[in-house]
């Protein structure tokens, strides 16, 4: 008990008479402060890019690389309607990751094995991207056949909902789809032609397709501008062409870079055998 006293009359008598003892003491800690604001601004600042700035006001934080290739194939296999692919292409990254880390390990090479673990587990996510590619030209004979049917009928006839009857059966997936729901929203829901054909509009992501469905709007107020229909119609097949040689241009490197890159993957087995 005597102890505590004496540490609280201690402490007291120090406050009252403001020693130099707490003088030191708070002047060595504003030192401290002092310092180490001095080293924060000698310390360079990031320079916040333009991009990661918009993102940010826009409330979009930045994706990591691993995170965006994965959304990139999730949304490839969405829009291609086949969702169930996304969870074999993730397997099958996840399996191309642990053979290219055994594949390391069989060299004794740790580097290595890191190096084709992160490689071979971005290949299969990659290549989503071409079956993106394959549908979109899959989607553009398709409307091109359609909409090349739809339109001639329309042109004779100048009634979109008899034109899309009559060649309703001839029409293949997915566009096919789309064009019957159509005609029931048409019928049974809202008989309001170009609102649904705006509705229509939104369910394929194609450029000349809403371009075809913005010229058949304007078609219900004035069938003489049905004429506008026949060159939408007709620029697939420009399009179709532009595709198949930039098909060609592209698959030129890509050639050359499979070819390089199979030929430096097979000079590293003899290294196991020299």
């Amino acid at each position: 008990m005597s102890v505590l006293v004496f540490s609280l009359l201690s402490i007291g008598i120090v406050l009252l008479m403001d020693l130099p003892v707490l003088r030191l003491r708070y002047s060595a800690k504003n030192r401290i402060i002092h310092a180490a604001n001095d080293l924060n601004k000698r310390i360079p600042q990031r320079t916040v890019r333009a991009r990661d700035y918009v993102a940010k006001v826009n409330g979009t934080s930045r994706l990591n690389f691993l995170k965006q290739s994965r959304d990139e194939a999730k949304s490839v296999f969405q829009k291609t309607g086949q969702a169930k692919g996304y969870k074999k292409t993730v397997y099958m990254s996840l399996s191309a990751a642990v053979g290219g880390a055994v594949l390391g390990l069989f060299f004794k090479n740790v580097f290595l094995s890191i190096i084709l673990a992160i490689g071979l587990y971005f290949i299969p996510m990659w290549m989503s991207r071409f079956a993106l590619y394959r549908y979109n030209q899959f989607l553009n004979e398709e409307l091109e056949v359609a909409l090349s049917l739809i339109t001639t009928s329309y042109t004779r006839k100048q009634d979109i909902i008899s034109s899309v009857e009559e060649n309703i059966n001839h029409i293949s997936s997915p566009v096919k789809e789309v064009f019957a729901a159509f005609v029931n929203n048409v019928k049974y829901v809202d008989a309001n032609i170009p609102a649904q054909i705006e509705r229509m509009k939104g369910a394929i992501e194609n450029k000349l397709f809403y371009k075809w469905c913005d010229s058949l709007i304007l078609c219900q107020a004035d069938h003489t501008l049905i004429a506008t229909l026949v060159p939408i119609v007709n620029s697939f097949a420009d399009l179709k062409a532009q595709q198949m040689e930039n098909e060609t241009n592209m698959m030129k490197p890509l050639r050359q870079a499979l070819g390089m890159t199979a030929l430096t993957a097979s000079v590293i087995p003899l290294f196991r055998f020299l």
